[in-house]
């Protein structure tokens, strides 16, 4: 599990790929998201396999971050299987969903 940072004037986007499944595969995330200063983030899931309640746990504890720190969290390209889990989690209703950058861009600009 890999997890890469980009930072751009409006947001911050967190790529991951391989698959997500305990605590250990978040290490490099959280010190990303420790390093954090733009709450804008966009949590990139195109690469991303796989995802159980660690997963899950983590992306609420981004958002949670982020609103604190007056920012917002969008879930950008997430596939089928993420989708599944997504939708029985239901926590597809508590993360605003993109599928494109220019929903993502549209989104943090309003």
């Amino acid at each position: 599990m890999t997890v890469n940072l980009h930072l751009d004037a409006d947001y911050t986007v967190l790529s991951f790929d391989g698959k997500l499944m305990s605590d250990a595969d978040l290490t490099d995330a959280q010190q990303l998201l420790n390093s954090l200063t733009n709450w804008n983030v966009v949590l990139d899931l195109a690469k991303l396999a796989y995802v159980n309640s660690s997963g899950i746990a983590f992306f609420v504890k981004v958002l949670t971050r982020a609103r604190l720190n007056q920012g917002d969290v969008v879930v950008l390209n997430v596939n089928d299987q993420l989708t599944k889990i997504f939708e029985l989690t239901k926590i597809n209703q508590v993360f605003h969903m993109a599928n494109t950058m220019t929903e993502v861009k549209a989104y943090f600009k309003k």
